[in-house]
């Protein structure tokens, strides 16, 4: 059949299907294999899918009965109903899903746990990000590090940054800025950063990171007068360097263990979020209405205190908010009538993660497929 249809035909059929359907294609024959695995086509397939009107989002879940408890991964339609559009194959042998997801981007989710992988549930492939690095062989193992993960329209590839702090003997290890590395799925290494990272702090645990327009977002902070003085420390990923978006006082002056940055109905976002008192809960969401623009930074909504709500997982563009309950399920919470509706999805409390999802071919041509052993370390 494909003796009769040019490659411009194939192209464009191709174009318009799911990488599910994309990768039986390709087992077909070598010329349909050749058309699906260019570079070019993959690049214009992703395209084309980040203005598919069908939005996604990825939930990751520890669910289960008593004796098959697990975390479970699934895609779903962006929607106030959020319902099922594809149950997901965890694809690391002898691992529950107990990993640290880093982030997400054009179709790979980043994982963090003995090891650092990258992984495409649409096509279930998958990269493990080598360990060692020039700058550790120089300074020995770090005290403590942050990862930044997401793609570089320019290079067209997708890239994990790694802020490496290491032990000082002055009080605040902020004294010194990290060292700083890049991975790169094309070349598959790491290397070096010369450009600087202002001195700051990033919390040793519980770090959160937001990849939008072309850059990467953390929570940052300085301690100042017995108290903390945050703000956002951002990473370039195609300049590759380093800049700081600033924070109201209210944000600003709060502990950086209180804040999560995330990206919430298309805009670069911060989440307080708190214990109120008698066991109740407390979040607001504020986001940066003109990028770069720090007096752009507008309180959007509140939810709380209550004893049912925990942490926020999602916006809507209707200014509903998509909530993890005290219940363990998701629900859609109405702030401005303080009313919530459960969505049958049930978790442990504090497990949930809910990210933005776009189905593509990355990895197609570096990933090891699921059959193959490439994740020793939970052997």
């Amino acid at each position: 059949m494909s003796g009769y249809l040019p490659h411009e035909v194939l192209f464009n059929i191709f174009l318009n299907l799911p990488p599910k359907t994309l990768i039986l294609c390709s087992c077909v024959s070598k010329s349909w294999r050749s058309v699906i695995a260019n570079p070019s086509f993959i690049s214009t397939h992703r395209n084309q899918s980040l203005t598919c009107n069908r939005k996604l989002l990825i939930l990751r879940r520890y669910y289960g009965n008593t004796t098959k408890q697990k975390f479970r991964y699934s895609l779903h339609f962006d929607t106030d109903t959020l319902d099922l559009y594809q149950e997901l194959k965890f694809p690391f042998l002898n691992s529950d899903g107990d990993l640290k997801i880093v982030g997400v981007s054009n179709g790979l989710v980043c994982f963090l746990g003995l090891e650092l992988l990258l992984w495409n549930p649409s096509i279930q492939r998958v990269v493990a990000v080598p360990r060692t690095s020039e700058t550790v062989s120089i300074y020995g193992v770090p005290d403590y590090y942050a990862l930044g993960f997401g793609f570089d329209s320019r290079a067209n590839d997708h890239k994990v940054v790694r802020l490496l702090y290491f032990e000082v003997k002055a009080p605040f290890s902020y004294k010194r800025s990290p060292k700083v590395e890049l991975y790169e799925v094309g070349t598959g290494s790491w290397r070096a950063i010369n450009n600087k990272a202002p001195r700051c702090e990033i919390v040793k645990s519980g770090w959160t990171q937001a990849f939008f327009h072309g850059a990467v977002h953390w929570i940052a902070y300085r301690e100042i007068d017995r108290g903390y003085r945050c703000f956002i420390l951002r990473f370039d990923i195609v300049k590759e360097c380093f800049s700081t978006i600033d924070l109201p006082d209210c944000l600003a002056n709060s502990s950086p263990y209180d804040l999560k940055v995330a990206v919430l109905g298309g805009a670069l976002s911060i989440i307080l979020c708190g214990w109120y008192c008698f066991e109740t809960y407390m979040s607001s969401v504020w986001v940066l209405r003109k990028y770069d623009i720090p007096e752009s930074w507008t309180k959007l909504i509140r939810s709380g205190p209550s004893q049912e709500l925990g942490i926020v997982l999602g916006l809507r563009e209707n200014g509903l908010m998509l909530m993890e309950s005290k219940r363990g399920e998701v629900v859609l919470y109405n702030p401005y009538i303080r009313l919530m509706r459960s969505l049958g999805i049930y978790g442990a409390e504090g497990t949930f993660y809910l990210d933005s999802y776009v189905e593509s071919l990355a990895l197609l041509n570096e990933g090891k497929g699921i059959s193959e052993k490439v994740v020793e370390a939970y052997d």
